[in-house]
């Protein structure tokens, strides 16, 4: 347990400085130093390479955590795990590429836009896919490993920083955009390259291909389990990447600017969602654990913790994202005031969404396993036909009510499933009372007159909302959760070093 809340700390701290960096990029970076459509095509050829990736990898990631306890034994390399992952994403890694190059007219007609810039720079989802299908793969290696900061730091931190970096040369030297994309699209690859030179270094990149072992038995077990688990595995990519998609196939000449706006507003939305993501990466592999325990008393302590604390923060950052809303998009420019309900619609959505805790993988490394694929499915199939009839009647406002009715409807059976099969329930009377709290502070905060500066007003915003909500929660007994995380993170770190 330790292990979890420490490496969740970090995962949490690694993703807000993420977010800060992603903040600076997506608000105050991109939309100046870019035109709106060459903005937009950087946020369709990342939705488009994430799906494709996902999709490319065939549930793997899931299947590796699951299966990792079968496989684990140092002395023999983990019996060849790693060569065997290595080969299946080269091949998986042709496959996409060839498809995606075969296809590209057809997506160039779909995305036409008034400046032909998909089919200028189309291809470039190329080596984006070839690096986010790795990326995927040794992530879940890394994590099975008990190594979750590494990816995690790599990817929320070094990729926006590089981003960041390249954002800040294209401002300054106003090098042809060409020469910004295929810069931009290198750094998958070196965020890649820097997961594999991090387990190297470790001394966990040994490929092990003569201890390589996949009785019979077991490659049936995992052939069953990878197939049911293909659509969960896409499935949390396609919400807000598949919006974007459809956003740019169904809004006509303007598509790639509403791809902008949608993606800015979808940011600061999703930004609720940022606990959530840092806590699953490290709980997955120790849910498996207990699972192939039998421990069921460690998998419902951890999804009703989970869900709590998961509230509370995130209950948190919703109030200061409605409360600095009006001030939020202030900064950016006029174009994109309009997707301020989109950011709103989504904020909802996610923090819904965190009300269920570890919902999803608790159910996906469970003898369950199916419901989660079936569920993933119905999930993609509610916000494909959603997309559909909203975006062409609410334009991008239908895009995130899209994604809202998916995510609610989905996780509502997973919840009422997870009470029926296990018996496992995360909620108690202390969700209402946060929720209260929430109420209040949305109702009076954004009230409160003060200098009319969106750039002093925000933090000022920010300070007031963190002032009441922290010791009211803290004087009505709501922290006791998290503060036993800490002491037992800070214990956890303080033994290892008297080690």
């Amino acid at each position: 347990m330790g292990i979890l809340v420490r490496q969740s700390l970090f995962n949490t701290a690694l993703a807000y400085f993420g977010i800060l960096l992603g903040f600076v990029n997506v608000v105050l970076l991109y939309p100046r130093v870019l035109a709106v459509e060459e903005f937009g095509l950087t946020r369709l050829l990342v939705s488009i390479a994430t799906i494709a990736a996902q999709a490319s990898q065939l549930g793997a990631e899931n299947t590796i955590m699951r299966y990792f306890p079968y496989f684990r034994d140092t002395a023999r390399k983990h019996r060849g795990l790693l060569a065997m992952l290595l080969l299946f994403g080269l091949a998986m890694s042709l496959l996409a590429m060839i498809a995606l190059r075969a296809l590209h007219g057809t997506l160039t007609a779909v995305f036409a836009d008034r400046n032909t810039l998909y089919g200028a720079y189309g291809l470039l989802l190329l080596p984006i896919v070839l690096a986010e299908i790795y990326f995927i793969l040794l992530r879940s290696y890394s994590r099975s490993l008990r190594r979750t900061v590494q990816p995690t730091f790599i990817r929320e931190f070094v990729l926006r920083a590089l981003q960041t970096v390249l954002i800040v040369a294209q401002w300054k030297l106003r090098m042809p955009f060409g020469v910004f994309m295929a810069a931009y699209a290198s750094l998958f690859l070196i965020c890649t390259l820097a997961l594999v030179l991090d387990l190297k270094r470790s001394g966990h990149f040994d490929l092990g291909w003569e201890h390589r072992w996949l009785p019979g038995r077991l490659k049936r077990s995992l052939a069953t389990y990878t197939l049911f688990t293909f659509m969960a595995s896409i499935a949390g990519m396609v919400l807000g990447n598949m919006d974007q998609i459809m956003i740019g196939a169904l809004l006509g000449r303007d598509a790639l600017a509403q791809v902008a706006h949608y993606a800015v507003a979808f940011y600061f939305g999703s930004v609720i969602a940022a606990p959530g993501r840092a806590l699953q990466q490290v709980a997955t592999p120790m849910i498996a654990d207990a699972w192939k325990r039998h421990d069921h008393g460690t998998v419902s302590g951890l999804y009703r913790r989970s869900a709590f604390v998961q509230w509370l923060v995130s209950g948190l950052l919703f109030v200061l994202m409605f409360t600095g809303m009006e001030d939020l998009f202030a900064l950016l420019p006029p174009s994109y005031t309009g997707a301020s309900l989109v950011a709103f619609i989504i904020g909802l959505a996610y923090l819904l969404n965190s009300s269920i805790g570890l919902s999803a993988p608790v159910i996906s490394m469970s003898r369950s396993y199916a419901l989660d694929a079936y569920s993933s499915i119905a999930m993609v199939l509610i916000n494909l036909i959603a997309n559909f009839f909203l975006i062409r009647s609410m334009g991008v406002a239908g895009a995130a009510w899209a994604t809202f009715i998916a995510l609610t409807t989905v996780n509502a059976y997973r919840t009422w499933f997870l009470w029926w099969r296990y018996r496992l329930w995360p909620y108690d009377a202390r969700f209402l009372i946060v929720l209260a709290l929430m109420l209040a502070l949305i109702f009076v905060v954004p009230w409160i007159p003060l200098t009319g500066k969106p750039m002093l007003d925000l933090p000022i915003r920010a300070a007031l909302v963190v002032a009441v909500f922290v010791p009211t929660a803290y004087a009505l007994g709501l922290l006791k959760d998290a503060e036993a995380m800490i002491r037992k993170a800070m214990g956890a770190s303080t033994s290892k070093v008297a080690k």
